[in-house]
């Protein structure tokens, strides 16, 4: 296995930083031969929680009520402790910028299962507060705020992509030549392809969306 995964690492290019890049420097067809090397146990575990931390929408017929579902699929199946950690703080992300979404539009505080996460009742609780109280858990949300005020969704878009690049990054550095650094890979080669996918125009459409989305009947909190 350590071996196996030793020559899958070693076949693997580099990731430049997906600010400072304008290339791919791996098609997906051949990012997807390379995770086919993978044990199949730890290829599942990967599929099943990228479907829920890529970096790109949810379907729009996806309620929160069936994200949720997959986190708690993704939970019960979980047997790598870092790949849970990424999960975690995804999905804790989306859930804060959930919050600052419906804060935005003037709604009250939440109720039920609508996010994921330690930290919804905490939320709930300090509704009124800036940073909900949790200023010092996720010290990105004053510039989270600032950007969804100002409409600005590619900054937005930056800074969360930013955030998880970093996460990644401590993990594949911790983790050498282990399952951790192929899923750590793959994950941020997802965000590269989404960044250079991104423009300015289709930045504020998805800004828009968003808007909409948390004032409509059908509420998908995590988009």
């Amino acid at each position: 296995m350590i071996r196996r995964y030793y020559q899958l690492v070693a076949s693997l290019p580099a990731l430049p930083d997906f600010r400072q890049t304008k290339l791919l420097p791996m098609s997906r067809l051949r990012l997807e031969e390379r995770m086919s090397l993978l044990h199949r146990d730890d290829l599942e575990e990967l599929m099943r929680a990228e479907r829920l931390i890529a970096w790109r929408r949810q379907p729009v017929s996806r309620t929160t009520e069936e994200i949720v579902a997959m986190y708690d699929e993704v939970v019960a199946h979980n047997r790598n402790q870092e790949l849970r950690n990424i999960v975690d703080f995804r999905m804790n992300m989306r859930t804060v910028m959930a919050a600052l979404r419906m804060r935005r539009q003037g709604k009250a505080a939440p109720s039920g299962r609508w996010g994921t996460g330690p930290y919804t009742r905490i939320i709930e609780a300090r509704w009124a507060e800036p940073e909900f109280g949790l200023g010092a858990v996720f010290p990105w949300i004053p510039e989270a705020q600032k950007f969804l005020d100002q409409g600005d969704a590619m900054e937005l878009e930056k800074l969360m992509m930013g955030q998880s690049w970093k996460k990644l990054s401590q993990i594949s550095d911790g983790h050498p030549f282990r399952f951790e650094q192929v899923f750590a890979f793959a994950y941020k080669w997802d965000i590269l392809h989404r960044w250079l996918s991104y423009d300015a125009e289709k930045a504020r459409e998805r800004f828009e969306e968003l808007i909409m989305e948390v004032t409509s009947d059908h509420q998908n909190l995590f988009a």
